[in-house]
């Protein structure tokens, strides 16, 4: 029996998904845990991606790494991705909320800008208005405090 091959788009998100948490395992201060199982109501279990315990007294903190290519999603579609990312990412801190009692951080990681400004406000602002901060992980701090200053880059 021939065994199928993984599609593209899921083996570059498996590897983009390592790249991310070698990358804090390797820099992050703390411990940060990596594929930390959550449990839902009933008996539904998720896994944040990265997820760093007890950041001084009373923080936590949780990031969600998606390999979304907003460049490749219909216009009419990016609402829809990033309030189901939303919820997904609320779910988590609404469970650690109930388990520890503790302030949470929470954020997502994507490998690059969307090309086109407008919809990266459009996903920025989703994301912000809901207390999750948004990394692009192609876009260095320099170049992040510069695009928030309104300068743009020339090459996303």
């Amino acid at each position: 029996m021939l065994k199928r091959s993984e599609p593209e788009i899921l083996r570059r998100g498996k590897l983009f998904h390592k790249l991310i948490q070698k990358e804090w395992k390797d820099e992050a201060e703390g411990a940060p845990h990596s594929e930390k199982k959550v449990p839902f109501k009933g008996k539904r279990y998720g896994r944040i991606d990265i997820y760093v315990d007890e950041i001084g007294e009373s923080l936590v903190s949780i990031v969600e790494v998606k390999s979304t290519d907003w460049d490749k999603i219909k216009s009419s579609n990016i609402r829809r991705n990033v309030r189901r990312q939303i919820r997904q990412i609320w779910r988590y801190i609404d469970s650690i909320s109930e388990l520890k009692g503790m302030d949470i951080s929470a954020g997502i990681i994507f490998p690059r800008l969307p090309s086109d400004h407008e919809r990266l406000n459009l996903i920025e602002s989703m994301f912000v208005e809901e207390g999750i901060q948004v990394v692009w992980h192609n876009e260095t701090k320099a170049e992040c405090k510069l695009r928030n200053q309104g300068e743009v880059r020339d090459e996303i």
